[in-house]
């Protein structure tokens, strides 16, 4: 159309010939949190160790030991990592092993997380950002065995594309992953102290403006434990940032309270024997944007 404006895609784009990228040399610091991980925490330092090796930086690696009654602290230094005490709760471990760090650029490893990839996940993750390609990175986990991602197509993604929807491209398709590295500078002092820190860590680095990027892993698995209460604080706190940025109002969150109530009865009525997850989970998506309320809306 005649009237309508020339926008120039490259306009202030400057092209060179060359690398203009400065990499990072470290130290690295990978931190583990651990809750009586016994079983599995002598092969997840081993290889946050190897990590370090095959980057070739100096670092160290440390698990923060929350609550424990068995033997994870003593096999993780028996393993070769420094070990602090830490009280219970995933953000508690996280935010004590932060504290504790040295290095210039940090990465978390669960203590539950069992990696079958080619290299262990926290070079992976490490890699881009001591190459001064991002600040942070997110993993972006091969997701197995097939299973409708209801957190995701039902909840995560409808909400923060209407509240955050920059956020999404930054935290790939498993943005709740405790798998994860940054600069130092976008690790905060301040983290709360139960499951939902991973998607704190999300809206916190969204709020830097930095170049987070979900990097793709390979297989693996860990132990998949109930958190019935963990929706509700991930609506909560998501909601709650939005009203703090001004991103929705008041009046907002309780529209989007009566959505989020659909959306969790729709999560709730999936038959694995039956349903099939690729359609499962566009039906939750198609769903959960039909019937999210415009800005403003008044909940009947």
């Amino acid at each position: 159309m005649a009237d309508e404006p020339f926008i120039d895609p490259a306009l202030g784009l400057t092209l060179v010939g060359h690398r203009s990228l400065a990499y990072r040399a470290g130290p690295v610091s990978i931190c583990i949190p651990a809750h009586n991980e016994a079983e599995t925490i002598t092969e997840v330092v081993s290889e946050a160790r190897r990590a370090i090796e095959i980057l070739g930086a100096d670092g160290e690696v440390i698990v923060a030991a929350s609550d424990c009654t068995d033997e994870t602290a003593t096999l993780a230094r028996a393993a070769g990592a420094r070990v602090i005490e830490a009280e219970k709760g995933k953000g508690n471990a996280v935010k004590a092993a932060l504290l504790e760090s040295t290095g210039t650029v940090v990465a978390t490893v669960d203590g539950d997380f069992r990696y079958f990839g080619p290299e262990p996940i926290a070079a992976t993750l490490l890699r881009p950002i001591m190459m001064g390609i991002v600040d942070a990175t997110i993993a972006d986990l091969y997701w197995r065995p097939l299973y409708p991602q209801m957190w995701l197509y039902g909840f995560l993604a409808p909400l923060a594309g209407r509240i955050f929807p920059e956020m999404l491209p930054k935290v790939g398709a498993t943005p709740w992953s405790g798998q994860r590295a940054a600069i130092r500078r976008l690790w905060p002092a301040e983290l709360p102290e139960g499951f939902t820190v991973d998607l704190t860590l999300n809206l916190v680095w969204n709020d830097a403006a930095a170049r987070v990027r979900p990097v793709p892993v390979d297989d693996w698995v860990n132990p998949q434990r109930p958190k019935p209460e963990l929706l509700r604080q991930e609506f909560d706190l998501i909601t709650a940032h939005g009203v703090a940025k001004g991103r929705i109002g008041p009046q907002d969150v309780i529209s989007l309270t009566s959505w989020f109530a659909e959306a969790q009865h729709r999560m709730a009525t999936y038959q694995p024997d039956s349903d099939d997850v690729a359609e499962f989970e566009m039906m939750l998506l198609t769903e959960a944007i039909r019937t999210m309320p415009p800005p403003g809306m008044q909940s009947s």
